[in-house]
């Protein structure tokens, strides 16, 4: 009962425009205030109150000075009544204005961002930046809804992404080099015969430092396993855990644009710029948070879109207090899967127990794998347990870090023209754009090494971002719970397919095409509700209700105007209608005339005066220029007013 309660007075029925509500509402204003006059003409004539009915149609003035004048009587509180009555009625279209609730209803559509592309931004943001608490997993499906449609169009478009992609079809080739990690060849996504591939970051497992002014490093290396993966363990010195926090961010997609230039050491990554993209800080150091980003490559003709994926789970732990083992075991197996059939893994506890091993040992640890999932994908996960040092042998604080990587080839499309370098340049370099625009090269990161057979390779463009920090959980806390909030794990682990979407929605529309995207439109329509409908059409049965009756039950005196009753009654141009005012279909010309020193009004047949025979035709004069005497005399008050039964409307 509430609910069509509520649709009754809700605005559900559309009418295209304001105009026509507006015109609607006046129409029902009218019609009530015809109603109103109508119903008291009809009382005015049961109470054989002509004179009141007359005042009807005077002004406001007319009708104090009226009812002043007469005192308290049924003829007066007629007027009185009526004047009422009309001003609240002449309020009505007001009151249907005030019942809008909310006076609109927005009509959706879905259609393709090629249809608003022109409302586009001219810069739009390739960057989306979420950060909430921890916690209250239920508000992130509207967070995230508003969060991926901001900073596109223009702001009097109203749509909201659809999460729908014509994604199109990736297109991968055989290894062009023998699967060896050890040499750097992992897991890799293979482009083209010359060796064009794309894998996660090979180096993510090799430190430097400067040890008395000598270079020093380390390097834990990859061993290769089942199905083209590979793996590592090792411990190392505390000297290279702040390498691997601040170097560079996780996540990194290394592009290898051939094999030459690739056993030249020459494969380079895409970086998020620092400029606009947080995860250039973000993705360094500790802090748990996702990055999500679409980018493409292009090479010759040959354009690759692609989908990353980097979640970084961490806690921060006291160097000098005993090894936490519980709450890495627990942080390790709640980011393990969201599966609780796998939660019994006894991987989780070997790597736990690992971790420990190290600890006691006073050095940092990595342990991780890469391995491919089928031609299109590869994935990336390291647990890392590091202990930076402020100076040479001082540990500041132990830092637990476990890190998920994925790269998927999405697309893969063949281009009319080849790409053209952004600028002239000595050195390997690629063009490198965000949100399909191209900005600039790489040129002066190259430096001057490696200048041997130099050209150009391509453009990398990062399409869209998505970074979500906070909402995972406080990476700098020591506590488990605390550092990954297991609702968001959750949450995100179930509504991944669905950001992945909205983010290659947006990705789409900047650097693909904008035609293979489809966006949901509301417009805003002006709407009644079924309680305005009714209100609009109650005064109008009401009015020709009211007028039906008057016709029916009133001498038709109460229904003509003063002029029609004034033309009858005095029977201007012999219409013989005194008993039956009608409406006045061949309207003479009445004007004034001066006659035995008295203004009369009159017609080319007459004038109108009382007597029983009529007055000879008068001739129409024009008194502009006459003086009129301005005479002003009381009268007695006609409380006999005529009825059909009156002896004055009998013939003789």
């Amino acid at each position: 009962m509430a609910g069509s309660s509520s649709n009754f007075v809700h605005s559900s029925f559309a009418v295209g425009h304001n105009v026509v509500k507006s015109i609607l509402f006046r129409i029902a204003g009218i019609a009530l205030q015809i109603g109103v006059f109508k119903l008291f003409a009809l009382l005015a004539s049961v109470r054989s109150a002509f004179t009141a009915y007359l005042m009807f149609t005077e002004d406001y003035v007319q009708r104090l000075l009226f009812i002043f004048s007469r005192g308290f009587s049924h003829h007066t509180a007629l007027v009185l009544f009526l004047t009422i009555f009309l001003l609240g009625a002449g309020l009505y279209d007001t009151l249907l204005w005030g019942l809008d609730s909310p006076g609109y209803i927005e009509k959706k559509s879905n259609v393709t961002a090629t249809s608003v592309k022109r409302q586009m931004l001219d810069q739009p943001g390739y960057v989306v930046f979420s950060s909430t608490k921890p916690g209250n997993a239920s508000a992130l499906d509207k967070h995230f809804k508003e969060a991926m449609n901001i900073n596109l169009f223009n702001s009097n478009l109203n749509f909201s992404l659809t999460g729908q992609v014509n994604i199109g079809k990736p297109e991968t080739v055989p290894a062009t080099r023998k699967f060896d990690p050890q040499k750097g060849v992992g897991p890799r996504i293979w482009l083209d015969d010359e060796g064009f591939s794309v894998s996660p970051d090979t180096y993510a497992t090799f430190g430097s430092i400067t040890d008395m002014g000598q270079p020093k490093s380390n390097d834990c290396p990859w061993k290769p396993g089942p199905n083209d993966s590979a793996s590592w363990e090792c411990s190392f010195e505390n000297a290279f855990a702040l390498g691997f926090l601040r170097d560079s961010p996780l996540g990194r997609p290394e592009i290898h644009w051939d094999d030459v230039s690739d056993q030249r050491y020459l494969s380079e990554y895409l970086r998020p710029n620092r400029q606009d993209n947080p995860w250039a800080v973000l993705g360094t150091g500790g802090d748990s948070a996702i990055m999500k980003q679409m980018f493409t490559i292009t090479k010759g003709q040959r354009k690759h879109t692609f989908l990353s994926g980097v979640m970084k789970i961490c806690s921060v732990y006291d160097w000098n207090a005993p090894f936490p083992a519980d709450d890495v075991h627990d942080l390790i197996k709640r980011s393990w899967s969201t599966d609780p059939a796998q939660l019994n893994d006894p991987l989780i506890t070997q790597i736990a127990e690992k971790i420990g091993v190290a600890r006691g040992k006073n050095n940092s640890f990595q342990l991780g794998a890469v391995s491919k999932a089928g031609a299109n994908s590869v994935a990336q996960v390291n647990f890392e347990y590091l202990n930076p040092e402020g100076t040479p042998g001082n540990v500041v604080y132990s830092l637990f870090r476990i890190s998920v990587v994925n790269i998927t080839l999405i697309r893969s499309e063949t281009l009319p023209e080849p790409v053209k370098p952004f600028e002239k340049c000595d050195n390997y370099f690629h063009n490198e754009a965000t949100g399909g625009k191209v900005y600039g090269t790489n040129c002066y990161q190259q430096g001057t090494l490696n200048k041997t057979g130099a050209r150009f390779f391509g453009g990398l463009d990062t399409s869209a971002v998505l970074i979500v920090s906070g909402t995972l959980g406080d990476g700098s806390s020591n506590i488990s719970s605390k550092a990954l909030n297991q609702e968001a794990f959750e949450w995100f682990a179930k509504n991944e397919r669905k950001l992945d979407n909205l983010l290659l929605s947006r990705g789409y529309m900047m650097a693909i095409d904008p035609n293979l995207v489809s966006l949901e439109v509301s417009k805003v329509q002006p709407a009644m509700s079924y309680l305005q409908v009714f209100l609009v059409v109650l005064p109008v049965v009401f009015g020709a209700i009211i007028w039906g009756l008057l016709w029916y039950l009133a001498a038709s005196h109460y229904s003509a105007s003063l002029l029609a009753n004034l033309y009858a009654t005095t029977n201007v141009g012999d219409t013989n209608t005194s008993a039956d005012p009608q409406y006045i279909y061949k309207m003479p010309d009445i004007d004034l005339v001066r006659k035995d020193g008295t203004v009369q009004m009159a017609t080319s047949t007459g004038v109108f005066m009382h007597g029983e025979e009529p007055e000879p035709s008068v001739s129409a004069v024009n008194i502009a220029s006459q003086k009129l005497e301005n005479r002003q005399s009381s009268y007695a008050p006609n409380n006999n007013s005529y009825y059909y039964e009156s002896p004055a409307l009998l013939p003789g």
